[in-house]
């Protein structure tokens, strides 16, 4: 019986084209799009060395107050800024070879990019953008204290745009996997599927297993196929295949748990939706699938705590450079995920079938 439920529902989920669209497709447009825009900014930007940059400030502005934190900030970044005053920004760039200038105006700024250099200058926008989030969070009593947190991890290579927006929104997709069972889930409900469960000889585990493994197994399967066509239409290189495959694998079996935890205890598809949602979009706000990690001025134990980022970091890190610290962390995360939403939902189906009995 149940191999049976398995097979069924495996093949139901497998048949369903909004599933081949949401998990195979969506990735790769996604990528593709990511993959453009930010083409410039991540081409070697390890390598582009450090940049020297100037700058003038409005007398009596706030920007005053912040010049020594851009300073040091600027250093963390390998960006020089020096101070001209006297002349026109586009004549002190010629005259000085500056990678671009920054006019410090009352309440705003303006950047000058050198259109010979369009990887400093996309570098300095996003410094700039960086900086004054800093500065507007921690406030003018504590501007001196602005520091910015940019990773330059030892033994990792340069990442180029192709390989990390093709891997971490195929991550990112998986970690919705719930969509994947929603249709099943949804007429188990309508039609009374479930009272019929209710006077087989399933236990309740069995009963779980028999969404959970299908479920898991066609997102896995999905999973692959994003990833293969990333890997045919950008050239997306996703290192170790073994490593790469057992981290989908245990990942797809954490999202799949995840998304039938909440389903057990709201009982309702729509919530279970928009909690998934909300839940993998905070995940990827602070684990590098919008904003990419390196990069990124969020607090580390918030980066830390979002499974997204350790998956993301081990799998673009092994892609990038053959190895990484962070797959056993994704790995053993993604499996007590697995575990502990899995306990709760049979712990869940269990009671409320017992209040049906």
């Amino acid at each position: 019986m149940i191999r049976y439920l398995i097979k069924n529902n495996a093949k139901l989920m497998g048949r369903s084209w909004v599933n081949v669209l949401l998990f195979a497709i969506c990735p790769v447009i996604v990528s593709a799009v990511l993959i453009s825009a930010f083409s410039e900014l991540m081409e070697n930007y390890k390598e582009r060395g450090e940049m020297r940059c100037g700058y003038s400030i409005e007398s009596g502005s706030i920007w005053e107050t912040a010049e020594e934190a851009l300073k040091i900030s600027g250093e963390q970044a390998d960006i020089d800024f020096v101070r001209f005053d006297e002349e026109e920004p586009e004549e002190m760039i010629s005259k000085n070879e500056l990678s671009g200038f920054v006019k410090f105006e009352s309440g705003k700024y303006k950047i000058y990019r050198v259109s010979e250099k369009p990887t400093q200058g996309a570098a300095l926008e996003y410094f700039m953008s960086a900086f004054c989030d800093h500065m507007t969070n921690s406030g003018s009593d504590s501007v001196d204290d602005i520091k910015l947190n940019i990773e330059h991890p030892a033994f990792l290579k340069a990442v180029d745009s192709k390989d990390y927006y093709g891997i971490v929104f195929v991550l990112y997709y998986a970690w919705c996997a719930i969509i994947c069972a929603s249709g099943i889930l949804t007429s188990e409900k309508k039609y009374g599927i479930r009272r019929r469960y209710a006077v087989s000889a399933l236990n309740d585990l069995q009963l779980y297993l028999g969404r959970f493994v299908p479920l898991a197994i066609v997102v896995f399967f999905g999973t692959i196929g994003a990833a293969i066509l990333n890997a045919i239409c950008f050239g997306t290189n996703w290192g170790n295949i073994l490593y790469a495959g057992v981290l989908f694998l245990v990942m797809t079996a954490a999202a799949s748990a995840l998304g039938l935890m909440f389903q057990s205890i709201t009982d309702n598809m729509i919530i279970t939706v928009i909690l998934t949602f909300s839940l993998v979009w905070i995940a990827g706000f602070f684990g590098g699938s919008f904003e990419t990690y390196m990069f990124s001025d969020r607090p580390q134990i918030l980066k830390e705590l979002s499974p997204i980022y350790h998956c993301n970091r081990a799998m673009v890190e092994q892609a990038a450079s053959g190895r990484t610290n962070y797959i056993p962390s994704a790995i053993l995360y993604c499996a007590a995920i697995a575990v502990v939403c899995s306990l709760i939902s049979v712990a869940a189906n269990s009671i409320r079938r017992r209040g049906r009995a």
